[in-house]
């Protein structure tokens, strides 16, 4: 095998190596995941959205909670429209 500072580097010098630079790596990757936890970006769900009526009365009507004649009765008291 090659030699490293005048030592020859016998197999389980290479074992350790290699178990050295995936232990970093892990290291790095669990660091770097702990640093961004709980900083996901906005979805649809925040609070602002999720208050919003008309909002709110699209996902009634989406899951089938309300047919459509409900659902455009609301919307219209809503919005004001008639």
């Amino acid at each position: 095998m090659g030699h490293w500072m005048g030592y020859e580097m016998v197999w389980w010098m290479w074992v350790l190596m290699i178990v050295g630079t995936v232990g970093l790596w892990a290291l790095v990757v669990v660091v770097v995941r702990a640093m961004f936890q709980g900083k996901a970006p906005e979805t649809q769900s925040s609070p602002r959205a999720s208050s919003d009526p008309v909002r709110l009365l699209d996902d009634r009507l989406a899951r089938g909670d309300i047919n459509s004649d409900e659902y455009q009765r609301a919307r219209n008291l809503l919005t004001g429209a008639h």
